[in-house]
């Protein structure tokens, strides 16, 4: 009996543990409770549905090469529009009585670089959403329908006063 009992629980704790996750906006994953999942934990979760995931990984990565291209594109082009702005290329050649003065054109092969950069960036940043709303949809797909984000979830927790220790399940 007391093997039954040991065994009940840890199956109870393992479901109760059982999250059911919602998308946010910017790749950002919310609980049943409404509060924000880090992605280490979130990953942790979805270990036991490899399918799930593999998307969600995916999903992640798509957002940091996105953001990679974003964000170094536009570095890219305001460090080359600063320099060209901040140097002079003025050429004098003649007679000191009359010089003749040219200027070149900067060079601006790094901002052309990030401003591809910029436009790579766009559907990249565009498609990591869908992924991670399908890993998150096939997650909560696989979890048992009671504890699939009803108010009636099996909750444990560990009681303790001063000269008590206890173990409260509620379902």
């Amino acid at each position: 009996m007391k093997q039954n009992l040991t065994i009940l629980f840890f199956i109870i704790t393992t479901v109760g543990f059982a999250q059911h996750f919602t998308y946010g906006s910017g790749g950002t994953v919310y609980n049943s409770e409404g509060k924000k999942v880090t992605p280490t934990d979130v990953r942790t979760f979805m270990r036991d549905n490899p399918e799930a995931l593999e998307l969600y990984n995916a999903g992640r990565s798509k957002k940091t090469f996105g953001n990679t291209f974003f964000y170094g594109g536009l570095a890219m082009i305001g460090a080359n529009v600063i320099v060209a702005m901040n140097t002079t290329d003025i050429n004098t050649s003649g007679s000191s009585s009359y010089p003749q003065v040219s200027s070149d054109r900067s060079n601006m092969t790094f901002a052309v670089i990030g401003g591809i950069l910029l436009a790579v960036s766009i559907p990249v940043k565009i498609g990591y959403p869908r992924r991670i709303r399908e890993a998150i949809g096939k997650y909560n797909s696989k979890l048992p329908e009671s504890y699939a984000g009803n108010d009636n979830q099996i909750q444990t927790s560990i009681v303790a006063s001063n000269h008590q220790l206890g173990l409260r399940i509620s379902f």
